[in-house]
């Protein structure tokens, strides 16, 4: 009779697991299945924003300003978020089944997040869906369908690669003269005035916009009711200046060098490393990063391909490196999933094809490339150091 009990608890159990988190694969048509083409996968990099949040920042008139946000706390992922990051993490294992061993060893990843709970906790759930160790020899546990799988961090004040925020005066500078230039502010005089009386904020710039509407949107997620006000303002009349924000601190090259520019060189070291033979360790295939809205939009400034758009939470960057089977030749591919239900769009930079020789890739991003050192780079003009000019959070 034990037996018998057992046997019918284990096959529920097994049942239960496979009914957990169904996957909506989103279906490429633009693409054939990986690896069933004229080239071979190389390498892959994946960068992606984290998960869906609660607010990290409120204004002075918000009548949730008070709230506490449980049970996640503030700037915290909620489970929503948990669930659509792990399908993200089942749909790249599909993606990427050819490229990807049956199940995880060290020498295959390198996973680093930005110094932030939201950004690894995200990283945690996406590698959880991509490397499940059920039926391999790694399986430890019936009941939890779980590998660990270290994840690399960088402090804050040093992190030009993903978090993007290490001190730069000249960067501030350069912004502030772009945004200055476009008389982008007085075209929107209005609307920004408006906007400081409705939210008692000092509404000045473009990021300033990008942060009230960030907030309305994560306190909708939560399930708070928004304003009455906001019904005039939120989404649509917000969302064009919003967006701009994020065009407008990429918006010419050297702003792009400073910032975008360090996670591409630090791209392209690891393919140019790969197709000489030289990449350590030699089994790499996978480099997965999650960072911020900030540093999606950076990069894909920095290769002129972001546009007028807003990075969604969960937004998803692969840059994949080719190898023809015929030639040998190297060409780079690179998509952007802005929504994870639809399926990654490839993208075209300026000046080449879809499917990018690397050499010229390499050519047209000369220019967003960092040339000397950070601290040179990042003097304000005009002295010997610099002044951080602050214009934003």
């Amino acid at each position: 009779m034990w037996l018998k009990y057992s046997v019918s608890l284990w096959l529920c159990l097994l049942l239960v697991r496979a009914a957990i988190v169904p996957i909506e694969e989103p279906q490429d048509e633009h693409k054939q299945e990986l690896g069933q083409s004229n080239s071979t996968l190389e390498l892959v990099h994946l960068l992606f924003r984290h998960g869906p949040r609660t607010p990290v920042t409120t204004y002075p008139r918000d009548p949730h300003i008070n709230e506490t946000y449980e049970p996640y706390g503030w700037g915290q992922l909620t489970n929503e978020a948990k669930v659509e990051l792990y399908k993200i993490g089942k749909q790249m294992r599909k993606r990427y089944k050819n490229l990807l061993l049956p199940y995880y060893k060290p020498d295959l990843l390198h996973a680093q997040a930005t110094q932030s709970s939201r950004t690894i906790m995200s990283l945690q759930m996406v590698l959880a869906g991509m490397f499940p160790p059920e039926n391999t020899p790694l399986e430890w546990n019936m009941m939890l369908n779980w590998q660990p799988i270290p994840i690399y961090t960088v402090p804050e004040a040093s992190d030009k690669i993903l978090r993007q925020k290490v001190p730069c005066p000249r960067y501030e500078e350069a912004v502030w003269e772009v945004m200055h230039t476009l008389a982008l502010h007085e075209k929107n005089a209005e609307l920004l005035q408006e906007l400081s009386d409705l939210t008692g904020l000092n509404v000045t710039y473009a990021h300033d916009v990008t942060d009230v509407y960030i907030s309305l949107q994560t306190e909708l997620a939560y399930g708070l009711k928004l304003p009455e006000w906001t019904r005039d303002y939120f989404p649509d009349k917000m969302r064009p200046l919003a967006a701009k924000a994020y065009t407008y601190d990429a918006y010419t090259p050297e702003l792009c060098k400073l910032k975008g520019g360090y996670y591409l060189e630090d791209v392209y070291k690891h393919m140019q490393a790969k197709i000489y033979g030289k990449l350590e360790p030699a089994g790499r295939k996978l480099f997965i990063a999650c960072a911020h809205d900030w540093t999606i939009s950076n990069v894909l400034s920095a290769l002129n391909v972001w546009g007028d758009r807003m990075p969604r939470f969960s937004a998803l960057i692969a840059i994949e490196l080719h190898r023809r089977t015929d030639s040998g030749d190297y060409f780079v591919e690179i998509y952007l999933q802005n929504d994870p239900s639809k399926p990654p769009q490839l993208l075209q930079v300026p000046g080449c094809a879809e499917q990018c020789p690397i050499e010229k890739l390499l050519k047209i991003s000369e220019p967003i490339l960092p040339d000397a050192p950070y601290e040179q780079l990042c003097l304000a003009k005009g002295t010997s150091d610099g002044t951080r000019i602050t214009y934003h959070k």
